[in-house]
């Protein structure tokens, strides 16, 4: 069984809108509709489960009824991402998912993931353990502690920015999980991390530029 997983637990604070700026219109339908509907139409997604605020369930599930037929699978978000991931897993669970089985994470603002991106993540699972979609860096990549001088310079050609899909299977993720104190989980933001954490090589799969999550009003434009 293969299962996506939306993650559309955020508020979205960034956009600077009335609502979490996965639910804002995008050419007639809100952004996560998009989303979904790119795994819905994926031949090898057996689910799509889309993990939201607890405050935005019932509006969800509203979506899910009128653009999607009810299609997706609605459950509540966590605290953070990683947590967010969890409730999705679990849900998978109860709808037939075993620990062996595939699931791909994705940003639920990330409308223009592609059937590429999905079907090249699927197939990596064959001889990998977790991967993620990335694109070369165009710009010079600095590390700052401050956010006001910089300290080092990596090489360019070294750098990568990394997207979603996040690919894995769910009883490796919750392993990986469970190694990490609880004081320690917060500073892990997405499954790559967690997964190199414990020393688990993360293989790359090429993404693409068009493949931007919508953060700032601008980037609705």
């Amino acid at each position: 069984m293969i299962t996506a997983g939306i993650v559309a637990g955020g508020t979205g604070s960034r956009m600077g809108a009335d609502i979490p700026k996965q639910f804002l219109e995008l050419r007639g339908k809100p952004v996560i509709i998009h989303t979904a509907e790119v795994f819905l139409k994926h031949s090898k997604v057996d689910k799509v489960i889309i993990g939201v605020h607890p405050e935005w369930t019932g509006y969800m599930q509203e979506l899910n009824e009128k653009y999607l037929n009810s299609a997706a699978v609605i459950t509540s978000g966590g605290a953070d991402r990683n947590d967010t991931i969890v409730n999705i897993i679990e849900c998978a669970k109860r709808n037939g998912a075993s620990d062996n089985d595939i699931m791909l994470t994705h940003d639920a603002v990330r409308p223009f993931v592609t059937e590429r991106m999905i079907s090249d993540s699927i197939a990596a699972m064959d001889d990998c353990i977790i991967c993620t979609t990335a694109i070369p860096a165009t710009d010079t990549i600095v590390v700052s502690e401050d956010g006001e001088t910089a300290v080092d310079f990596p090489l360019r050609r070294t750098m990568f920015c990394v997207q979603t899909p996040q690919t894995f299977r769910i009883g490796k993720f919750m392993e990986m999980l469970s190694k990490i104190p609880l004081e320690e989980r917060a500073n892990i933001t997405d499954a790559c991390s967690l997964f190199h954490r414990n020393g688990i090589k993360v293989r790359l799969i090429k993404g693409d530029s068009a493949n931007i999550k919508l953060t700032y009003p601008s980037d609705m434009k």
